[in-house]
Formats: structure tokens, sequence, C-alpha cells
């Protein structure tokens, strides 16, 4: 059976569109709606957009495989989020236990420090009445610098490391934008990656690292595990691995920003009782989803999605944005509550491929989320750009005053 003698429904949602990117959740409804499987017809590709046919597709690797050239293309090299099990299983285990909530709690006091430094002179500057771009001076600066501590990356070089890592972001934006602008921004993107990569390269070879066990590079480069992982997969995974501490924490950290500031109540529920910070970080991370799409390909013959039989070799959309508004799981989805009952969402991915850096992206946020309440418990969005990316979505620019 062909892709095109499938009976579902089909949609040429434009994912590129301004009005879209700035605002997805009437469109990702509408699309719900049409069914559990719609197909797109300039892509050509699958969509699953309820949270139960998303948790099916994540949580068979089997079936469904990660399809490699995308991260090829966007760290240069494969990773763990394109390998099959056997490989992904043993390459994740080399930071598995560093990334575990055990594992990062001594971090709490350094990730402190790069929290206070960065907000110290914002909230000078605000109080002054200026406004402030905080993307720029703090939600992309914070998780930046304390992956390249975690890293083990001398601090001289962390304005290059932080030049390089805001620099892959526009890969990710580039990655399916076709316009001009996106071009250029996919250009400028891998030419990042690729003097991130050299730079890894040469911090991994320089006196193979010894000692210094207790840095994620040193973790990489001693660990029996990455033996068996060329020199150009090893460089990658770091690569990956710096993407992922910044790219995802800073756009959550700039959307809780907006949200809060749209939701006053919510906000002076948190005032009145920071326990309740990281039910709303799991909040937010539902009701205004980071990444946004997941990408899969069936294989084997054992792409069965609520009955229907995926053809092997067709790409599937997994809109992780879209399930983390379907109201078959949460009652008013479209509500921000930060006193809703937990449930698990999927902002962080699911199964095999899940987020290893969701432990030290909650201690991030609550961290950082307290010193704001403390310091600037009440501020207005003044401005905002959700820039050109729809993959990984959140503010490019973030403009506030109090």
């Amino acid at each position: 059976m062909t892709v095109r003698e499938l009976d579902v429904p089909r949609t040429r949602l434009d994912f590129q569109e301004q009005s879209f990117i700035d605002d997805p959740y009437p469109d990702l409804r509408e699309l719900r709606e049409l069914g559990p499987i719609v197909y797109h017809e300039d892509l050509q590709q699958y969509i699953v957009s309820h949270y139960k046919e998303c948790m099916t597709v994540f949580s068979d690797p089997h079936a469904f495989y990660s399809p490699p050239e995308f991260f090829r293309a966007m760290f240069g090299g494969e990773t763990i989020m394109s390998m099959d099990v056997d490989r992904h299983d043993q390459t994740r285990s080399i930071w598995a236990e560093t990334f575990t909530r055990r594992g990062i709690a001594p971090r709490r006091d350094m990730i402190t420090e790069v929290v206070d430094t960065n907000l110290a002179p914002l909230v000078e500057r605000l109080r002054s009445g200026e406004r402030v771009d905080v993307v720029a001076e703090m939600t992309r600066p914070v998780p930046t610098l304390v992956i390249a501590r975690m890293l083990g990356i001398p601090a001289a070089d962390h304005p290059r490391f932080s030049d390089w890592s805001d620099g892959m972001v526009k890969a990710a934006e580039g990655a399916t934008d076709p316009s001009p602008q996106g071009v250029e921004n996919l250009r400028l993107g891998m030419e990042a990656t690729a003097a991130l990569n050299a730079y890894l390269a040469g911090a991994m070879t320089t006196g193979r690292r010894s000692g210094c066990p207790a840095d994620l590079i040193g973790q990489m480069v001693d660990a029996s595990a990455a033996h068996g992982m060329t020199a150009q997969e090893m460089t990658a995974s770091v690569a990956q691995l710096v993407f992922a501490g910044n790219e995802t924490t800073a756009k959550l950290m700039a959307t809780t920003l907006y949200a809060l500031a749209r939701s006053p109540g919510q906000r002076r529920l948190l005032q009145e009782n920071r326990d309740l910070i990281p039910l709303a970080v799991e909040e937010i991370h539902r009701w205004m989803s980071v990444i946004h799409v997941g990408w899969r390909v069936a294989r084997d013959g054992k792409g069965l999605i609520s009955g229907v039989q995926i053809p092997d070799g067709a790409t599937i959309l997994v809109l992780q944005g879209a399930a983390n508004r379907d109201p078959a799981r949460w009652t008013d989805p479209d509500v921000l509550d930060v006193c809703r009952a937990p449930r698990s969402h999927l902002g962080f991915g699911f199964g095999m491929h899940h987020c290893l850096g969701i432990s030290l992206a909650r201690l991030e946020l609550a961290i950082w989320l307290n010193r704001i309440l403390d310091e600037i418990p009440d501020w207005d969005v003044l401005d905002i750009d959700w820039g050109r990316g729809w993959v990984a979505r959140g503010p490019v620019r973030l403009t506030i005053g109090l």
C-alpha cells in the first residue's frame, strides 16, 4: 500500500507562516480535530498530534526510528538521538549518571552563582527604568555558561563558546525554513557547528583530558563506552549536548517570563507559594511547549498507529506541542494553571530519546525562577519576537520593564 492509498485526512498547513510561528495553537487545534493521523500533502509526511498516538510512536524505537540525516547535518555526525537501541543505550550511559537528579544536585551552587552573576546587572538596569531584552542579557547566557562549566571549558574561552552555541540556534531555525533568511541562517549555523566541533576535537585530544574526569568532555574521553565511537561521533555528541543545554532551557526561561507576565494571577500564586515552582515549570512547558516536533520513520512493517499501517520509509511528524494540549488528556488544556495536578507531558520527549538533561533543566529553572520572583516580582512584557523557528519555539527577543 502506498502513502496516497491510505484513507486519512489531508492538510497543507504551512508551518513556516509567521502567523503560525507567532501563535501555533489555533492551527494545531484544528489539525488535532482532523483525526489521530493526518497526511501532509506538501511535505508528504504523516502527522500525529494526539497524546496517545504520539506516545505510540515515541514508545517503540523498533517500529519508528529517528532519521540520522537531520542530526548529522545539525551536529556534524551521528548522536544518541539517531542511534538504534543498543548503540544508543551504550552511548547514553556515558553521561547518564551525571544527569540524574542525584548527579546534578552537586551543581546547585555553581548554577546559583551563574544565575546571580547574570541577574544582578539586569535587575539594576530594570530598576533604573531601562527596557531590557532578557533573551540576550539573561535567558540565553545562563544555560550556555552552565553547560560550558560542566564541559570544563576554560573561562577565557566562554565568549567564543557562547557565540558558537548561539550560532547553532540559527541552524535549527533554518533547517525547516526555505526562505532566503532561512538558508542564510542554516549556513551560519553550520559554520558555528563546524567551529565548535573543531574546538571540541582539540579539547578531547589535548593531553587526552588527563586529570579532568569530572567534566563532561573528560567523561566522554575516559568512558569505555566511547571506545567504539568515531572522533566525529564524539564531537557531534558533545555539540548536541551544548545545543540541548542551551537552546531548550533558554527558550523555556524566556517563555516562562512571557507566560507569567500574561497571567499575573498565576505569578502571584508563585510569589506566595514557592513550593509550586516545580509544578509551574512543568505546566508552562506543557502549555507552551518549546520542542514542537520530533521526526520518526516507519520500518519493518511495524508502523501501526491507531489501526493504520504506515508504509515503511514514511516519515512521521510527532507534534509534541499539539499533544500537550490534547483535551483527551487534560481538562481545559488551553488554560495555564500552575496548580494543575501533575501529569506527564511531552515537552521533554518520551521513550528512548527523552531529554538527557531533564533534571538539569528543571534545577536551572527552579533556581532561576526563585531568584526572578525575589528580585523583580512584577514585570511587563513590552515587546516579543518569536523568530522564524517552530521546531524549537520560543522568544528570540523579549523586552521587559518594571
